[in-house]
């Protein structure tokens, strides 16, 4: 406010700083769209998904023929399950042990030397034997193990929690290491995409809120924050690129849409105070 009066100065009072905003256009895109295939050969033995389907990290979305992989499977588990051969071979060591007993509380005139030589030798191989049984065991479960991986890569599962936007092949066709079956896109976050002046490029920090603006049929506004800002300037156009993330948990907004974006920037002073002379 401007005041005058005798024996004052006169000032100009500067108002406080206020905060200005940069809207520019923007893309709103989904954060991936992935080409979903096979890492083995065969032939497609079911799809159970179709386009339009909403599909969660880990689903089974597709199916190779597998009958070979699950005989592999039931049989590996059999061989582990079963310890017939440890509690036989426990069997033995315990006669051989009874045997060495006996042997040794007889006096050195009735058994030879050789015959508790070879009592002896017995009873250690049985225990040898013993343990060659419980290694066979242990193998037999990893080989168990190793069945149910070459199981696990006949079955298909999403990798993302998403919408399946292509299917590509169909129950019976045959599936190579680079076809592709389906094409998903993953909606939460979504990413807006938006370009800068350089002289910007301080001002735009991570974590940093801006209002995001859809474009019509679908319209609203939004929130996102800053997810990545380029530490690389475009020298022809003398922008640099800025990422938002957008939450969007219910796949409500879709992606590949237009939009604004309008970033908070700090402004500086609309004036400074200037002394006046007295009157």
């Amino acid at each position: 406010m401007v005041g005058r009066s005798e024996g004052t100065a006169l000032c100009l009072c500067a108002p406080a700083a206020r905060a200005e905003t940069t809207r520019v256009d923007c893309v709103v895109e989904p954060a991936q769209k992935l080409k979903i295939g096979s890492a083995t050969l065969g032939i497609l033995k079911s799809v159970p998904v179709n386009r339009g389907a909403t599909v969660k990290a880990g689903d089974i979305i597709a199916r190779l023929d597998s009958s070979v992989e699950e005989a592999n499977v039931a049989l590996s588990r059999a061989q582990s399950e079963s310890t017939a051969s440890i509690e036989a071979q426990h069997t033995r060591i315990e006669l051989y042990k009874r045997r060495l007993d006996r042997q040794n509380q007889l006096s050195k005139g009735i058994v030879t030397q050789e015959k508790l030589d070879q009592v002896e030798a017995d009873y250690e191989i049985g225990r040898r034997d013993l343990q060659t049984e419980i290694l066979k065991h242990k193998l037999a479960g990893i080989e168990l193990q190793r069945a149910e991986a070459q199981l696990e890569l006949r079955m298909i599962r999403s990798p993302i929690r998403g919408i399946v936007t292509e299917r590509l092949m169909s129950a019976g066709e045959f599936v190579r290491q680079d076809s592709a079956i389906f094409t998903l896109v993953q909606l939460d976050p979504l990413y807006v995409e938006a370009y800068l002046p350089v002289s910007r490029w301080k001002e735009i920090a991570l974590g940093m809120p801006a209002t995001v603006e859809l474009d019509q049929p679908i319209g609203g506004t939004y929130v996102a924050k800053v997810g990545v800002v380029d530490q690389v300037f475009d020298a022809a156009s003398g922008t640099f690129g800025v990422r938002l993330e957008l939450a969007n948990p219910d796949f409500k907004l879709p992606g590949g849409q237009r939009c604004k974006v309008a970033f908070p920037l700090a402004a500086g002073p609309l004036a400074t105070a200037q002394p006046s002379e007295a009157r």
